[in-house]
């Protein structure tokens, strides 16, 4: 990469009905399948999660049907986004950085967490 040069992150989406840890687990297993890594994660109470990952251009169609088959319906922009990516980076397949923010549809309460006071 050149000097001044800035890396662009693919920002993809989607949503599920699936216990969030289940489809968590799964996500990081498909990024681990298709030869990538999670590079970070935040999460948003009990509501989403984004998952920052690096994975070779080449396997993002492995990974898109993996996050499929593990109940996570991603948008019609972020599966335009992932055929572009595989496409722009053929023949030559580069390392792509990648954020999947998840939202869970589900009825349960916000996470609340206790913070301690402070002696002071």
């Amino acid at each position: 990469m050149q000097s001044g040069m800035r890396q662009e992150i693919l920002m993809i989406s989607g949503v599920t009905k699936v216990d969030r840890h289940q489809v968590t687990a799964d996500v990081n297993d498909a990024i681990s399948a298709a030869g990538g890594w999670v590079v970070n994660h935040m999460l948003f109470s009990n509501i989403a999660i984004t998952i920052q990952f690096s994975l070779p251009s080449q396997r993002f169609d492995e990974f898109r049907d993996q996050v499929i088959g593990a109940s996570v319906k991603l948008d019609d922009d972020s599966l335009a986004k992932i055929r572009a990516v595989i496409e722009k980076h053929v023949p030559w397949p580069v390392d792509v950085t990648a954020a999947l923010n998840i939202t869970f549809v589900h009825n349960e309460p916000d996470l609340r967490q206790v913070i301690p006071a402070v002696p002071g």
